[in-house]
């Protein structure tokens, strides 16, 4: 009798065992992942384009530091502090992007379904946030750029001058 008991609870635990994920279960971490991983690629290629961008605040800075030494009366007052607190935030959502990536656990196909599920619902959350992050800190940037701009021509136009003649000197 003990011995049957023991065949049986056998059976029961190898059966159990052996049917692993339902094929739904599957396609949706294969899905989820798959959106999970094509978040990661869109902001990666958002986050390359920040170089340039960082360059243009540097550019508008430099213009600006420029024309303020040749011009001070028409500059006085006007900072770069956008243009600095710009180039942080871009700073600020790589730096962001290169913790989550370091932190980023691969999916595992081999894994616990709920416990794959869960992370990676975790990283649709954490990249959404870094989306959202990255946005902002691109309009900032836009932003301050064409501000500058605009300051520029302006208190350039107040000193009789254009501002390709300035530039170019």
């Amino acid at each position: 009798m003990k011995s049957s008991l023991f065949t049986l609870a056998m059976l029961v635990a190898f059966v159990l065992a052996g049917c692993g994920k339902s094929e739904i279960q599957k396609k949706l971490e294969s899905e989820l992942n798959n959106e999970v991983m094509k978040m990661h690629d869109a902001t990666m290629t958002t986050i390359t384009k920040a170089k340039d961008l960082t360059s243009q605040l540097d550019g508008a800075a430099a213009v600006q530091d420029s024309l303020a030494k040749l011009y001070p009366k028409a500059f006085e007052g006007k900072t770069t502090d956008d243009l600095k607190a710009a180039k942080g935030k871009l700073a600020g959502v790589k730096d962001e992007m290169e913790k989550w990536m370091k932190g980023h656990k691969p999916f595992d196909p081999n894994g616990k379904h709920e416990e794959i599920l869960a992370q990676l619902k975790k990283d649709k959350e954490d990249l959404t946030k870094i989306k959202n992050d990255v946005e902002g800190a691109f309009t900032a940037a836009t932003t301050a750029i064409d501000n500058h701009k605009q300051l520029v021509t302006d208190a350039v136009a107040k000193t009789g001058k254009t501002v390709k003649k300035v530039v170019k000197k």
